[in-house]
């Protein structure tokens, strides 16, 4: 019978076809990486929800003709325990495009009994289909900024981003400009200070313990258990292309715990930056986060604009483009103005980001 219904995992392998189709190399067969990487991050999620499937569309000879991902993560809102849906990886067959699978599966999700709902990792016709059903774009989660480090190697990295060729030949012209930069100073981008304070590894103990202390200050956080985060530290790992991965705890002067932060770095690459999370001023914070990253090889450190982060605005090095489309939707107003306001933390761990790359690699 053609409609929707909830995804099983007898239908991964149809799923993953229909995106190998779509969204990979436009063959018809199913790829069981793909198949092996949706188990694992939207079936097997620790915090999967019945309640809040993933979603398939049937045709009338039952097969899968679109998807689209549900993973629920479990927040708190003044005190009470939420849901957040995180929709991502929406895919239709071109035959069914017309017929409105796409708006179809988001309205259905959207529908769900979840709180609020994100995908922060959108394109515009994402945003012109989230605004038909309701949605919002978050304006400053969709601006992207960047702390140039080694203006030579990012240069590189971002020509490698385009073609691997490219990039080895972009960063080894710009290798000598790089060393006089740092030899000379005022030629390239500012160094990051020699931050005070100290830090020490970012376990998943210390991240749920470090964000539920905030309780009382955030207004709106995810509500982290040491279980999930173990699983998350453990895809973090996976990401060989995106680099290893750094979790810092930041401690001031006296040793009280000033904030944390978590970054994934390719070698001699850009920082990537998963969650920044201060409990008081965050300069401190950014100051050993940029450091640490300088201190590690890194060409640059690029983050989404949140409150935590919007202190680097206008410093030195620092500069912003458009990122990636961040959009929500919620049946509350005051929900969305938390998610833009200092007294929420939401990052890229706890949306799409997590959840949508592997499939397209």
């Amino acid at each position: 019978m053609t409609g929707i219904r909830a995804l099983e995992r007898a239908d991964l392998p149809q799923v993953s076809a229909l995106f190998e189709l779509v969204m990979r190399s436009g063959q018809h067969e199913p790829n069981p990486r793909v198949a092996e990487y949706f188990a694992r991050v939207v079936v097997d999620d620790p915090w999967a929800d019945p309640e809040i499937p993933s979603l398939v569309h049937e045709d009338a000879d039952g097969g899968i003709v679109g998807f689209i991902a549900a993973n629920t993560r479990r927040m708190r809102l003044d005190g009470r325990s939420v849901r957040m849906a995180v929709s991502s990886n929406l895919v239709a067959h071109p035959d069914w495009r017309s017929r409105g699978v796409g708006v179809l599966l988001n309205r259905k999700l959207l529908a769900g009994p979840q709180e609020l709902t994100v995908a922060d990792r959108a394109n515009d016709d994402s945003r012109g289909l989230w605004a038909g059903l309701g949605g919002q774009e978050m304006v400053g989660s969709s601006v992207a900024w960047w702390r140039i480090l080694r203006a030579g190697a990012t240069a590189g990295a971002l020509a490698g981003r385009r073609a691997p060729a490219l990039g080895r030949g972009a960063r080894l012209a710009g290798a000598p400009w790089d060393a006089l930069a740092a030899r000379f100073g005022r030629l390239g981008p500012p160094p990051p200070p020699d931050p005070t304070g100290s830090t020490e590894i970012l376990t998943p103990e210390l991240l749920a313990d470090s964000v539920a202390a905030q309780g009382k200050r955030l207004r709106l956080h995810p509500d982290y258990d040491p279980a999930w985060l173990t699983w998350v530290f453990a895809e973090l790992g996976r990401l060989n292309d995106r680099g290893h991965l750094t979790a810092r705890l930041v401690r001031g002067t006296t040793g009280r715990v000033l904030g944390w932060f978590l970054y994934l770095l390719p070698p001699a690459g850009v920082a990537e930056v998963v969650q920044v999370g201060a409990t008081g001023d965050p300069a401190p914070v950014l100051d050993h986060l940029v450091r640490s990253a300088h201190d590690e090889g890194a060409a640059a450190v690029q983050g989404r604009l949140s409150p935590v982060t919007a202190g680097l605005l206008g410093a030195p090095g620092v500069v912003v483009r458009r990122g990636a489309r961040a959009l929500v939707h919620a049946a509350d107003p005051a929900v969305l103005g938390l998610l833009s306001s200092t007294t929420s933390l939401c990052s890229i761990l706890d949306g799409e980001w997590l959840v949508a790359h592997g499939a397209r690699q």
